[in-house]
């Protein structure tokens, strides 16, 4: 590590920082351990039967975790870095893959450009002296800021106190080192942070809990909110390209949750759509529930660069009662692409529409520049013949129908649509062997200009209930849309799949 790095972490290892964060939701996994040693109690051979067919009892384990609303910010106040120390702890933090536990994955990222206090819904947790036993603090374990080297984050001290580091004898790993003793790091201690004033009543998250009665009929009674979003833990990163599977995933989900309580004689309008099952005063086309998962929203001096999808926002114009609220709550996991990480919804916030701060399109977020965040794909097909040798449809052109579907969402106003360069899109593909491109590009074929310049290829839903093995693959592009003056766009995603993540406008002041 060159002398540089080891300064710039040392000066921060050397102050306690404050710490920042939004409101945060409680959620916890379950999983069962077989239990070997009590397999072998009592009688010995009913034990030699048990360990001869492998029957073991199981031992409930739960990892309980916490979801937090925005960002997690550290502060040190007081501390001044140069220019190049700056560049250096941001090149450090881009390569933070987790923070914490290994599975506790993380974009990190050095913000200066503005500060700490025009993060929106932002509570601080302060350092006090040492440690203290009350409800208000939290115990953290931090570097001690009177005695760190920056050799303790991967060795003990010899007993001396130097560190001695052999290239040719590569010292004890620091976990190694800390079996045999007290599991406490050299330099390190806990220091008690106290809560923000707020805590825990209007920062921490909580489910409300009803019975089957207050919950029933679903159709009726006061329609209580029609927005919810919640944070998608999973020990992997979800790449954009899997946003249709995991809405499709979350909607089926909601659907055996729906049947298992209310049985097959009653359907949900708001839920899914069902036109059977219209009510008179939905009025209007796309008044059920779109079901939105995205990346996490910076803004412009600060966007997220990962590009990962993190958050699913659940909206309805129409409007969710009580007894849909709860049942959009049970969904605990959902299994996605092979079913090895699964990912877990904790609901971040409910509220009858979505914070100020979020740009969704809902009809009250007005913008003269719009971007698709996803892919638009076209409702109609728009090229002849097969991908080897195919022909536009000039009246079915991408850009034509992105205009159809403006207008027949009621915009008016005059402008211009026009296919974005796949350069021009932010999202590059992230560093891995072999890498991982966040969509499928569609090739041109023989490097001409066709009907797919600058297409990606994208799952998109199949009308039906559930999940039918599979998505189709339509191709889609990334689209700009210049208003002549500021528009609101009634809703937030057009074109195929646009219940489902696809064709999904965000405001841009590019």
């Amino acid at each position: 590590m060159s002398e540089d790095a080891v300064a710039v972490i040392e000066r921060l290892g050397r102050a306690l920082p404050d710490i920042g964060m939004g409101k945060v939701a409680f959620g916890q996994t379950v999983h069962y351990q077989p239990n070997y040693g009590e397999a072998k109690s009592g009688k010995p051979e009913v034990a030699a039967a048990r360990l001869a067919n492998a029957e073991y009892k199981k031992t409930r384990h739960e990892n309980h975790f916490a979801a937090v609303h925005g960002p997690v910010v550290f502060r040190w106040p007081g501390i001044g870095l140069s220019q190049m120390q700056e560049r250096l702890l941001a090149g450090l933090l881009a390569d933070l893959s987790y923070f914490g536990r290994a599975e506790s994955i993380c974009h990190a990222e050095l913000i200066t450009t503005k500060t700490m206090e025009d993060v929106p819904d932002i509570g601080w947790c302060l350092p006090t002296a040492g440690r203290r036993i009350s409800a208000r603090c939290r115990d953290v374990f931090c570097p001690d800021p009177a005695n760190f080297r920056v050799t303790d984050l991967w060795m003990r001290r010899p007993s001396d106190g130097e560190p001695r580091i052999d290239p040719l004898d590569a010292p004890q790993h620091l976990v190694d080192a800390l079996l045999s003793t007290d599991m406490k790091p050299d330099g390190a201690q806990w220091i008690s942070y106290e809560m923000p004033p707020d805590w825990p009543g209007k920062r921490v998250i909580r489910i409300p809990r009803t019975t089957r009665e207050e919950v029933r009929p679903v159709n009726a009674g006061l329609r209580i909110a029609r927005y919810l979003r919640f944070s998608l833990q999973c020990r992997v990163t979800v790449q954009p390209k899997f946003t249709v599977p995991l809405a499709e995933q979350f909607r089926a989900a909601v659907n055996s949750h729906f049947c298992k309580e209310f049985g097959d004689g009653e359907s949900s309008f708001a839920l899914f759509g069902h036109l059977n099952n219209r009510p008179q005063d939905a009025v209007g086309e796309h008044q059920h529930a779109f079901y939105l998962p995205t990346r996490a929203f910076g803004d412009d001096e600060n966007p997220d660069q990962s590009g990962m999808i993190t958050d699913l926002h659940v909206w309805c114009p129409y409007g969710f009662t009580r007894a849909e609220t709860q049942i959009l709550l049970r969904v605990q996991r959902l299994t996605w692409k092979d079913g090895r990480y699964p990912v877990r919804p904790v609901l971040t916030a409910m509220s009858k529409d979505p914070p100020d701060e979020l740009p969704l399109a809902t009809g009250t977020v007005k913008s003269r520049i719009w971007r698709s965040e996803t892919p638009f794909i076209p409702p109609r097909h728009f090229y002849r013949g097969d991908r080897s040798k195919p022909k536009m449809r000039e009246l079915d052109s991408p850009e034509r129908q992105l205009i159809g579907c403006l207008r027949k969402a009621g915009i008016t106003t005059s402008g211009e649509v026009r296919r974005l360069a796949l350069s021009d899109i932010r999202r590059e593909p992230i560093e891995s062997v072999p890498p991982m491109p966040l969509w499928e590009i569609v090739r041109a074929p023989g490097g001409e200009e066709t009907p797919f310049d600058e297409a990606v290829a994208s799952a998109t839903h199949i009308n039906g209930n559930g999940i039918r093995g599979g998505n189709q693959q339509r191709i889609g592009f990334f689209m700009e849309i210049r208003f002549d003056s500021d528009v609101a766009l009634p809703m937030p995603a057009f074109g195929q799949s646009n219940h489902f993540g696809l064709g999904l406008f965000v405001p841009s002041r590019g």
